[in-house]
């Protein structure tokens, strides 16, 4: 079997890249337009939607409200490790949020669900399903790579990340967590060009082109092209981590008469690479031995742990449009139609001996419609969202293998042959409103999210070899097995949004925010109950009792903030402190109630507590300072349900009442600066990270860390451009520490490998031209 089952394209698309612009903006309360970052770098508060004044202040805009900071094009490229092309990674240096990297350049993507990102110790589930891209929630439940590898950083202006309370406009598929959306940054107005070429350690490789054609076609159309060529060797062990992963991007916007505006985005991307393995807790505990532990470099060694045997392949595309008719100077129309669509495979090794390839084929379409409008001094937005998810998730075809000394693969047979029978929808009708009443702006705001849970069919896969997934559910008769299948039901809720921000003077300005929040039911009850099916018979249970059981995670969530700006004879900046509760309900936790098989169910209870603050000082000219830093308590409040005939192991480890979830470090802080000399800026940057367990119990504790990258850029401006010149040297005192552990809201025991080392020392040369 050929493990990249499809022949390389030209491994050199274009040069190029962008320069870089300034870290982490701060937007001092406007919308695209209105956005001011501070010099150079900047952490700060941003703008969740344009203001209602694009030539007001702080004053009356959404972002004073809500809790939201931003990451500027600069502070994305450096926090994601210069691999071009990951907004997780992006957005962690902004508070309370732990990303941690697992490879140098941030490319690495974990099968299935869990892409690696906490927000205020909450784990997103179920890919990238807290993104979006200009607000559209582009590819949802996705265990993928979906959209987080697919648009360069150079096509984005910045990205938002919303915390706490969500206002009802925002669009992501779940809101617990929290939510970002990555801000295409369209057409320019005059004509120019980008181009760069970056190189560093492990072999890595990456080119960028952009051109903008300028205002063309009377000044009413501007349009982009880009291109992106990225290829890297693995850190540890063999394999490429990309291999070859190549991209295209294009932008259209155009405005051909005063009451129209439409614009259009494509991209595509084609992914390949080697995993990375887990390591268990015994050798997370001694790194000076296993840090560099990774999946055997010949075959029948080991043979499910060969690298040949874990290894990706991804082609993904998306396409969507903004359509604005403007009625009049205060009432507007908006709709946002979008598809998404990816193919490829996930190939695992699995503890049964067997080789896992995951197939994955499905696409994602929808719109999004507002209206919005102004009534009786009031801003009022009227929208609705539906969106349809073809699975997986939860998967539908798995197909396994008998491995061979020679990396080959045999005795093709299928573990999950499933098709949907009805699709998987999303549909949300919102609203809100808001108005100033002097110093004290209000915001208020509803949204009911229904969730069409879809219909699925197992059929009888007994015989079918290694054929195409078309061509299995054909041989296999169309027989249904009957318990193995579940049918379709809705579920949804309720999600209310208040918020108040207050100006107490000129430099003082106090906010408060509370809300409802949507998170991620237990999909994956469906491949649990596939793959354990007599267990659950035994107990009485059937799969479609166990789909039907599943529940959209809940919360309530409350945010007080205040902001201090200061401008004086000792410079100038802000300090943004803020403290959260939250109380969830219906949390998805996998845990064995006594049936003896572990499987996720919603049925956990908890709560998030803590603090956090974002700043920045410039105290001289040539002085940039920021610093972010949060505080986070997530406990059980409830113990676990068991069933009655549950073993004693099984009741001890389901008491986690004051238990801290996994993984959830008490405290993590990011500090850096800027020190520009002539034409050269210095940037340091300090990321720490407080000690955490991977367990619920904490017998398994994982040590703090903190990591320095330093960052040295020239820039010499031309008369035609701008000539960069940048190096950067990350973890730059080797450190090693564990990054991502990859589990979910509950893990008491675990012997295999969810333990990921961080990346080592890598030096990064990058250098580029803009016109």
């Amino acid at each position: 079997m050929t493990m990249f089952a499809r022949e390389r394209r030209g491994s050199s698309l274009l040069l190029g890249g962008a320069s870089l612009a300034a870290l982490l903006g701060a937007a001092h309360g406007a919308g695209a337009q209105n956005f001011t970052p501070l010099p150079e770098i900047s952490i700060g508060a941003a703008p969740a939607t344009p203001p209602k004044k694009p030539e007001s202040s702080i004053l009356g805009s959404a972002s004073d409200t809500s809790t939201a900071y931003a990451a500027d094009a600069r502070g994305l490229d450096l926090a994601s490790g210069g691999g071009g092309s990951n907004p997780i990674r992006g957005i962690s240096w902004l508070p309370s949020v732990d990303a941690p990297a697992i490879d140098p350049y941030g490319l690495a993507n974990m099968g299935g669900g869990n892409k690696g990102i906490r927000i205020r110790g909450e784990n997103s589930q179920h890919g990238n399903s807290i993104g979006t891209v200009d607000g559209l929630p582009l590819s949802g439940i996705n265990p993928g790579p979906g959209v987080t590898w697919l648009i360069d950083n150079e096509n984005l202006s910045r990205i938002v990340l919303h915390q706490g309370p969500m206002p009802s406009d925002v669009n992501s598929y779940f809101t617990v967590t929290g939510s970002f959306d990555s801000q295409i940054r369209w057409p320019e107005k005059k004509f120019g060009g980008e181009i760069s070429q970056s190189v560093g350690s492990f072999s890595f490789l990456r080119t960028f082109a952009r051109i903008d054609s300028g205002e063309i076609l009377n000044g009413t159309t501007k349009v982009f092209v880009s291109g992106s060529f990225t290829d890297a060797d693995k850190w540890r062990g063999s394999g490429k981590d990309p291999q070859g992963k190549s991209g295209f991007a294009v932008g259209i916007d155009t405005k051909p008469v005063d009451w129209l505006e439409a614009k259009f985005f494509a991209a595509k991307s084609s992914f390949d690479e080697h995993s990375y393995a887990g390591l268990n807790y015994q050798q997370a505990s001694n790194l000076g031995a296993f840090r560099r532990f990774d999946f055997a470099a010949i075959p029948g060694v080991a043979p499910t742990l060969y690298y040949g045997y874990n290894l990706q392949h991804f082609d993904s595309w998306t396409a969507f449009s903004e359509i604005a008719i403007n009625l009049n100077e205060t009432t507007r129309f908006v709709a946002k139609p979008y598809y998404f669509r990816e193919d490829g495979y996930y190939l695992d090794g699995q503890a049964n001996g067997r080789i896992r390839k995951w197939l994955i084929g499905h696409d994602m379409w929808g719109v999004v419609s507002e209206a919005q409008t102004r009534v009786l001094d009031t801003d009022v937005k009227l929208g609705y969202w539906h969106g349809v998810q073809n699975a997986p998730g939860p998967p539908t075809a798995w197909e396994t293998f008998a491995p061979n000394a020679l990396g080959g693969l045999t005795g093709a047979n299928w573990s999950i042959l499933a098709q949907q029978t009805s699709p998987h929808t999303f549909d949300a009708a919102y609203g809100m409103a808001s108005r100033d009443f002097g110093p004290l702006h209000v915001e208020a705001g509803a949204r009911y999210v229904w969730e069409h849970m879809p219909g699925i069919n197992a059929y009888n896969s007994t015989g079918i070899g290694d054929v195409t997934l078309d061509t299995a559910l054909a041989m296999s008769g169309s027989v249904i097995l009957p318990n193995r299948s579940v049918t379709p039901f809705t579920i949804g809720t309720f999600l209310p949004y208040g918020a108040l921000s207050y100006r107490l003077t000129d430099d003082l300005l106090l906010k408060f925010s509370g809300g409802g929040g949507y998170g991620g039911p237990g999909y994956d009850a469906f491949p649990t109950s596939q793959q354990n099916a007599p267990a659950f018979a035994a107990a009485g249970i059937t799969a479609n009792q166990l789909w039907h059981s599943i529940r959209p995670e809940t919360s309530t969530q409350l945010d007080l903030g205040l902001r201090w700006s200061y401008s004086g004879a000792y410079g100038s900046g802000f300090i943004e402190p803020t403290a959260y509760y939250s109380r969830n309900h219906n949390k998805l936790v996998s845990y064995d109630p006594g049936i003896g098989v572990q499987f996720g169910q919603n049925v956990g209870e908890s709560q998030s507590y803590g603090g956090q603050l974002i700043a920045h000082y410039d105290p001289l000219e040539k002085v940039g300072l920021f610093a972010s830093l949060g505080y986070q308590r997530a406990e059980f409040v409830q113990n676990l349900p068991i069933l009655p005939t549950a073993s004693s192991a099984i009741y001890w480890g389901t008491r986690v009442v004051g238990r801290q979830l996994p993984d959830v470090p008490y405290w993590i802080a990011t500090v850096g600066g800027d020190l520009r000399i002539e034409e050269f800026t210095i940037t340091p940057v300090l990321h720490i990270v407080g000690s955490r367990a991977g367990d619920t119990s904490g017998f398994q504790p994982i040590a703090g860390y903190s990591t320095l990258d330093l960052t040295v850029k020239y820039e010499h401006k031309i008369d035609w451009g701008t000539i960069t010149a940048s190096v950067t040297c990350m973890n730059m005192f080797d450190t090693a520490y564990i990054g991502q552990i990859s589990n979910g809201y509950y893990q008491q025991t675990s012997s295999s490998g969810i333990y990921f080392p961080g990346a080592p020392r890598t030096v990064i040369g990058k250098v580029g031209f803009k016109f």
